[in-house]
């Protein structure tokens, strides 16, 4: 449960074309990887490790999978991948954008292409999707939103809504609210985040519909480089046990 409520973000992992589709044609709002960045950034990649075995007071733990993702210098999310603990890849993930909209993205499983999802049209604010999942084609569709500091997007299945995600950013653009509901199932996660100074998030508040109990993840950052951008993050739940290890590596130009 600790890792479901987490994934807007940070979380979490774009392995399906539903979920990939929340960063594919996103012209406005940008969510940057894990906190803005000093220098010229050209490409980040985000390597997620997940502990095997938790220790209470035990930062350091066996690795059970990894989640690698890489970014472009517009926060859009061009691949990704999900390793097993001998680094063997399991499901993979790609991408292409342009001018800031995904025209095309693929998955694959054990390099089988399994998932397609392919730009038909864009009108500056709705962009419609073909989306073919093992020969099942579905046409999705994406409209967005933005008043002040909210931002919309409601994504629909063949005429029906299957998500409506709602952002609240403060005024350094940074997400401080997020509401994700599945008018389907009647889900509804809501993400409250704080930040440092160095624009890194330090802790989340996650919120369940119908679980009275809040999730909250601790974040800390262990290393810097020469730029100031970290490059490992160590993750904990209230109870101080360690949920996830992310290690960045950053490219500049």
């Amino acid at each position: 449960m600790e890792m479901k409520g987490i994934r807007y973000s940070v979380l979490l992992i774009v392995m399906t074309m539903i979920l990939s589709l929340s960063s594919c044609g996103d012209r406005g709002y940008k969510d940057l990887p894990f906190g803005g960045m000093n220098g010229k950034v050209q490409k980040v990649t985000v390597w997620h490790k997940m502990p095997e075995v938790w220790h209470v007071n035990v930062k350091g733990s066996d690795v059970m999978s990894i989640d690698a993702l890489a970014y472009d210098i517009y926060g859009n999310e061009i691949c990704s991948a999900r390793m097993d603990s001998a680094g063997q890849i399991e499901s993979e993930a790609e991408s292409l954008f342009e001018n800031g909209v995904c025209v095309r993205s693929i998955q694959k499983i054990d390099g089988r292409v399994i998932a397609r999802l392919n730009l038909l049209s864009d009108n500056g604010k709705t962009l419609e999707y073909s989306k073919d999942i093992a020969g099942d084609v579905t046409r999705m569709k994406i409209e967005k939103s933005s008043f002040l500091r909210k931002h919309k997007s409601i994504v629909s299945e063949n005429g029906k809504v299957t998500s409506v995600n709602t952002i609240k950013t403060d005024r350094k653009g940074r997400p401080v609210w997020i509401k994700e509901v599945n008018p389907q199932t009647g889900s509804e996660i809501i993400q409250k985040n704080t930040y440092d100074d160095n624009n890194n998030v330090t802790e989340k508040h996650v919120s369940t519909k119908g679980n009275e109990k809040e999730e909250v993840l601790y974040l800390e950052y262990t290393k810097l480089d020469e730029q100031g951008n970290w490059l490992e993050a160590r993750t904990f739940n209230r109870n101080n046990l360690p949920v996830e290890i992310l290690v960045r590596e950053i490219e500049y130009w």
